[in-house]
């Protein structure tokens, strides 16, 4: 209670109380021991293409539907989701839970089927 009454009356006393407490805040946050970082990996790649002059009908047909069947057959995939506008193609490729390391075999994969598909 007399501390209190004290920070009541005196401000800067109050203000130094402040930042202490704040700083050894801060301090414990950085010295916090951590079992271990998580992981995170969210196994998910955007793609998208430009077709000037195109419209959303012949994006799909031209660029879309094309890009899907390729990436359908790449191995781990839980979704492949898309958008066609005019002009754009937007595909999100969601894969399984799968370690960094299939993750990345994964997306050369992928690289190799969409080269595949824009080279014929």
């Amino acid at each position: 209670m007399n501390l209190l009454r004290a920070l009541i009356r005196n401000h800067p006393l109050a203000n130094v109380t402040f930042a202490v407490v704040l700083m050894l805040g801060v301090i414990s946050y950085l010295t916090m021991p951590r079992a271990q970082d998580p992981e995170i990996n969210f196994n998910w790649v955007g793609i998208t293409t430009v077709l000037p002059g195109a419209s959303a009908e012949d994006i799909e047909r031209l660029v879309t539907n094309p890009l899907e069947d390729g990436i359908r057959g790449v191995a781990d995939l839980r979704f492949v989701v898309s958008t066609s506008r005019e002009n754009v193609s937007s595909i999100l490729v969601r894969f399984r839970e799968i370690s960094a390391a299939t993750f990345d075999k994964r997306v050369t994969d992928l690289r190799r089927e969409l080269q595949n598909k824009a080279n014929t």
